[in-house]
Order: structure tokens, then C-alpha cells, then sequence
């Protein structure tokens, strides 16, 4: 209790008796630049995760997919009929 009596009482706000005013600054400042580091990268895993799209934007993207795979399924037999049908050039 002692210890740390003196260590709340010292002056400068030092944690450890011998500290110098310019440690216990130079401590704090790391202190807060990890502090702001962490705070930076759950900041971008935040913005990472989260979904900026709406979701009528994703099924309105859908449907036109959808549409555009079955145009290309219908399709297809008559392309390739036209292409068995073209004459050769070589």
C-alpha cells in the first residue's frame, strides 16, 4: 500500500519512483498511439464486414442474371445448329 501510496502522490504523474517526467509523457503518448492503432483497425475489420449494398440492388441483379442465363439456354441449340450449318472457309 505503501508503494503505492507513493506512486498515486508522486509528483508529474510518474508510475515508478526514479521515473522521469519526460518517461511518463513519452509512456502515455505510446499508450495513446496503440490505443488509436486498435481503434484504426477494428474501425476497417468493422467497415470490412459490413454490406453496403442494398438488398433490392442484389435481387434486382439477380433477376437480370437470371433472365441472361435463360436467353443463353434457350438460344443455344440454334446457335450451334447455325454454326454446324455455315460453310467452312479455310
Amino acid at each position: 500500500m505503501q508503494v503505492a501510496d507513493l506512486r498515486r502522490g508522486a509528483p508529474g504523474g510518474k508510475r515508478f519512483v526514479g521515473e522521469t517526467a519526460a518517461q511518463s509523457q513519452q509512456a502515455r503518448r505510446n499508450q495513446r498511439e496503440k490505443v488509436e492503432r486498435m481503434a484504426e483497425i477494428s474501425a476497417a475489420e468493422r467497415r470490412a464486414t459490413e454490406i453496403e449494398v442494398p438488398v433490392s440492388a442484389i435481387l434486382a441483379e439477380l433477376v437480370q442474371d437470371a433472365l441472361r442465363l435463360a436467353r443463353t439456354l434457350v438460344l443455344a441449340p440454334f446457335r450451334i445448329a447455325q454454326a454446324i450449318r455455315r460453310p467452312r472457309e479455310a
